[in-house]
């Protein structure tokens, strides 16, 4: 299902509409679908521990903000369904910019915030 953006401000949903792509682009021939379960720990973090995690300290949306309007991507959430996946990121770009894709995963990877990953599935797909 999607849900609200659970750690996004205001500004920064405004600030990601305005740059986002709309899914289903002609140009868009690749994409990635990344199933990610996060760790116990991390659900047991208050709603704002969890938001200074994800962006105060591992700035997760403007990092995606440098990648916009290139990959698009839409955030579904499984965790309130009972799901095997808390949440399933699907992001779609063209071809030129499968270098950016993978710079961008690359650096989300990287932050604190990944530390609390258990699990994810990097699927990818062309067309």
């Amino acid at each position: 299902m999607t849900s609200d953006q659970r750690y996004t401000g205001r500004a920064e949903h405004e600030a990601l509409a305005a740059k986002q792509a709309q899914l289903g682009r002609s140009e868009a021939t690749c994409a990635a679908l990344i199933p990610i379960t996060k760790s116990e720990a991390w659900w047991g973090l208050t709603q704002d521990e969890r938001r200074e995690i994800f962006e105060e300290r591992s700035h997760h949306i403007a990092i995606g903000l440098e990648y916009l309007p290139a990959v698009a991507r839409r955030l579904h959430h499984g965790r309130d369904l009972g799901e095997a996946f808390d949440f399933l990121t699907w992001f779609e770009y063209p071809e030129e910019s499968r270098a950016a894709f993978e710079e961008l995963v690359a650096r989300l990877r990287l932050t604190p915030e990944w530390e609390f990953v258990e699990r994810e599935i990097d699927i990818r797909l062309t067309r």
